[in-house]
This record gives C-alpha cells, sequence and structure tokens, in this order.
C-alpha cells in the first residue's frame, strides 16, 4: 500500500513512520528532511502554513493520514492565521489530492478538547461543544476539519481520530503528561481543583499506531473516540510518575472544580481487537 503521512515527524507521525513502512510503501511529508532516512520511506519537506503545491506529491496515492498540526496552536491571536493554514487549509488541499490520487482512505486526526468536562462518559455521538480560552481558535479549527473531511465520505472512507490525552516516549514538552513529569523532576508544585484535579483516561502513544494500522484495513468511515483504558486524576498520575521517578508530588489545591473528561475506549479496543496498555505500564515505557 502507499501510504501519505503529513506530520511524519511530529510525536505520532515518528512512530507510525516506523510502523506503516515496515510492509508498505510511505511517503512521509515533514518541515525538514531528516539526515538519517529509513527503508520504504520517501520524505518531503512541505511548509503547511505556507503557498504549497500538492504537484510534489506522488500521482497515485491509496492512503492519506493527516497528522501535521501547528506547533503556534497556544498562540492566539498572534499565529491565528498560522494554525488555520496547518490544521484547515492544508486540510482542504490534501482532500481535493487524496480524491485526485485515487485514495480509498483518509485519516484525520482531529482532538478530544472538541468535547467540555462532562458527567457524562463521552463517546462518538456525544455533543460537540469546544471550550472557549486560548485554544477555542484551535479547536474550532479542528472542528471545522472534520466537517470539511465528512463532506468526502462519498468519495473515499473518512476516519476521524478524537486522541485524549494521548503520551508515551519522545512526547514534547508542552504537553499535560510531560508537564507533570517535569514538575516532579523538579519539585514543582502541581496545582489541583477539586480533591483530586481533573479526571482523564489517557491513551499510550502507540496503541494510536496501531489503531492507524487498523483502520487502514477496516473499510467504512467512522469517528474514533481514541482514549486509553485507565480512568486517573491528575493526582493518581503524579503520583503513579513519582512513584517511578522515587520521587513525592508536591501538590497545590486552587480554586474550581476538579471536572471529568472520560471518554469511552470500546471502539478502540474492537479494532484492535485487543486490550490497550494500562497506564502504569505506559509511564514506564515513557520513563525509560
Amino acid at each position: 500500500m502507499k501510504i501519505l503521512i503529513t506530520g511524519a515527524s511530529g510525536h505520532l507521525g515518528t512512530r507510525a513512520v516506523e510502523e506503516l513502512s515496515i510492509k508498505n510503501e510511505v511517503y512521509a511529508v515533514v518541515r525538514s528532511t531528516p539526515k538519517a532516512t529509513k527503508r520504504n520511506v520517501v520524505y518531503q519537506a512541505i511548509d503547511f502554513s505556507s503557498d504549497w503545491s500538492s504537484e510534489v506529491l506522488p500521482n497515485q496515492i491509496d492512503a492519506v493520514i493527516h497528522l501535521a498540526q501547528s506547533r503556534h496552536y497556544r498562540e492566539f491571536p498572534q499565529q491565528a492565521l498560522e494554525v488555520f493554514d496547518v490544521n484547515l487549509a492544508s486540510t482542504a488541499k490534501l482532500l481535493e489530492y487524496a480524491s485526485r490520487a485515487g485514495a480509498k482512505r483518509f485519516v484525520l486526526a482531529s482532538t478530544g478538547g472538541l468535547h467540555r468536562p462532562s458527567s457524562s462518559v463521552i463517546g462518538e455521538h456525544s455533543q460537540i461543544d469546544p471550550p472557549d480560552g486560548p485554544l477555542a481558535h484551535y479547536f474550532r479549527c479542528k472542528q471545522a476539519a472534520e466537517l470539511l473531511t465528512t463532506s468526502y465520505e462519498s468519495l473515499m472512507d473518512i476516519s476521524i481520530l478524537r486522541p485524549f490525552f494521548m503520551y508515551g516516549p519522545g512526547q514534547q514538552a508542552d504537553k499535560l503528561i510531560m508537564r507533570l513529569v517535569e514538575s516532579i523532576r523538579k519539585d514543582q508544585p502541581i496545582k489541583l481543583t477539586g480533591s483530586d484535579g481533573l479526571i482523564i483516561n489517557p491513551i499510550f502513544v502507540d496503541d494510536v499506531v496501531n489503531l492507524l494500522i487498523a483502520i487502514l484495513d477496516a473499510p467504512g468511515s467512522r469517528t474514533v473516540i481514541t482514549a486509553g483504558p485507565d480512568i486517573v486524576s491528575i493526582r493518581t498520575i503524579a503520583e503513579v510518575i513519582g512513584a517511578q521517578l522515587g520521587r513525592s508530588p508536591i501538590f497545590e489545591k486552587i480554586d474550581g472544580d476538579e471536572g471529568r473528561l472520560i471518554a469511552d475506549h470500546r471502539a478502540v479496543e474492537a479494532l484492535l481487537g485487543r486490550g490497550l496498555t494500562g497506564f502504569a505500564e505506559g509511564i514506564s515505557q515513557l520513563l525509560q
């Protein structure tokens, strides 16, 4: 299978390229071509925030996996147009390219941030209501990208992934669990709303990679709520990390409700045909 992967130098993209290139011909779209290349991988440097052309991409492709994400998604309004270009305008161009190049499948990485904290478990048909605040622009670009992508369902199979707090080795330092790791290592206080902080069920990156592989072999269109098996609070996450680092987390209570952002992980397990990585095991691999 000939597969185009965008965001191929990112946390998820790097691991996806490694696994998918074992049995497939992979075209990896990156910001800059790496010095060390891989077998069965053709690299193409594209800056999605520029006026790029799909003419540099292969004439024929079987599947497109769109993982690219703006590095400036927190910088609103200063980088609003860059976030729009990378997360939405690039999606429009890639969909047009995919249909022209004969793609049978298009996979879009969206975000679990389209859902607000809720007392109910979040599923595929739960209301989309991105929270307000500094990330609202980013969330709404992702929401618009989802709507745009589903309009191509008559032309190819569409799969949309909404990852909830993905984590794993090699992740960027600004992500939630990596920030907690850094705080514990530096003996910095971890702020908790309520008694234990936000309650979530994070998913390990390798499970998401395996989900991508499974989706390429699964006909039909779908939206997959992409979450892990273990429900943990910020306090519990910090305690698991602290135990493995041999350090005691420092907590600081602040005003506010602890909140719940728990997502249904059963669709991921059904597509994989097996259970998912437990949180303690995932943290062990992250800290190795």
